[in-house]
């Protein structure tokens, strides 16, 4: 369960750049014929609302309803007396509570006419709850609109690159309080996921063996990854060297995760060794021996690869 703090700060992510991200999501609806479109989350998986509405769902689940001509607005089963909160720490101004998703659907498209219901992800969603959304939406052609705001989410903003920056200093840190000598695993644990949340980070996993610790925390909308091992450390080296704009994914020796799937930790995508990289994109590389692991955090660059977690630039 995430437990941290849910920060909403305009000197972080300013209103303009919320406004475009729905925008932008909306030009794209437009473009592919679509009228509206449905996000679902839970505490699972619930990246792609938060990435629109700054909303973090994290006792329950919810979804995003995005017209492409007007607002979004978030429809969920929780009572309406949690509706303060989530005008706080969110962009959002329509709150729907119901019993039912079927009848929150039904009832959002009650006014507009007939076209194309599209469900973001809709491999990710429940069975049921796609069986139980189309059937409120007679006369509706439902089409499934896989990674629609994923792909908005690979390249972060200026603006959350300086936060992914921050949260990876932080999570360095992390490590090294975890990593003092004669520490217990359970101390080892408990001293990197305090440093962590000392440092503002919602959600924290910590693995720690006799030679590894392992860190994936979210911080604000985005996701990060470190994990140290001395015998790896090499390999780790030469992995995050061979990472650059244009690379595919299977000539990197090593593992590699877009943030944008690391809170599933990319299990539900297909690994494709093909799949080429994109200056300003954000990738976990991760070597992995057995129990070991060793793995950074990185933006994707031009030339290389600039380090998040280990705070140095290497070219490949």
């Amino acid at each position: 369960m995430k437990r941290g703090l849910v920060v909403r700060d305009p000197g972080e992510i300013p209103e303009t750049e919320w406004r475009q991200r729905i925008g932008a999501v909306r030009e794209q609806l437009t473009a592919e014929g679509v009228e509206v479109a449905l996000c679902y989350g839970d505490v699972h998986r619930s990246d792609d609302i938060a990435y629109l509405t700054n909303l973090c769902i994290y006792w329950n689940e919810g979804m995003l309803a995005i017209p492409a001509d007007g607002d979004p607005a978030l429809l969920t089963k929780l009572s309406p007396r949690v509706h303060p909160w989530m005008r706080r720490t969110s962009t959002l101004t329509e709150l729907r509570s119901g019993k039912a998703f079927g009848a929150l659907v039904g009832g959002f498209l009650d006014d507009r006419q007939p076209g194309t219901l599209g469900l973001v992800d809709a491999g990710l969603w429940p069975a049921p709850l796609i069986e139980e959304v189309s059937a409120a939406a007679p006369g509706w052609v439902v089409r499934p609109l896989d990674g629609l705001v994923r792909r908005f989410r690979l390249r972060p903003s200026e603006a959350e690159k300086t936060l992914l920056r921050q949260a990876g200093t932080a999570l360095a840190g992390a490590v090294s309080a975890a990593t003092v000598s004669g520490l217990s695993h359970r101390e080892r644990v408990s001293a990197a996921e305090l440093h962590a949340r000392d440092a503002g980070f919602t959600d924290v996993l910590v693995r720690a063996s006799d030679t590894s610790v392992e860190i994936t925390g979210q911080y604000r909308t985005s996701w990060l990854r470190v994990a140290r091992d001395p015998a790896l450390a090499a390999d780790l080296r030469a992995a995050v060297g061979a990472v650059a704009d244009g690379v595919r994914t299977g000539d990197v020796p090593a593992r590699v995760v877009h943030h944008a799937d690391l809170s599933t930790d990319g299990e539900y995508l297909g690994r494709s060794p093909d799949r080429v990289l994109g200056a300003g994109e954000v990738v976990v590389v991760a070597v992995e021996r057995g129990d070991a692991v060793a793995a950074d955090t990185v933006l994707v660059t031009a030339t290389g690869a600039e380090s998040l977690t280990g705070k140095e630039v290497l070219a490949s």
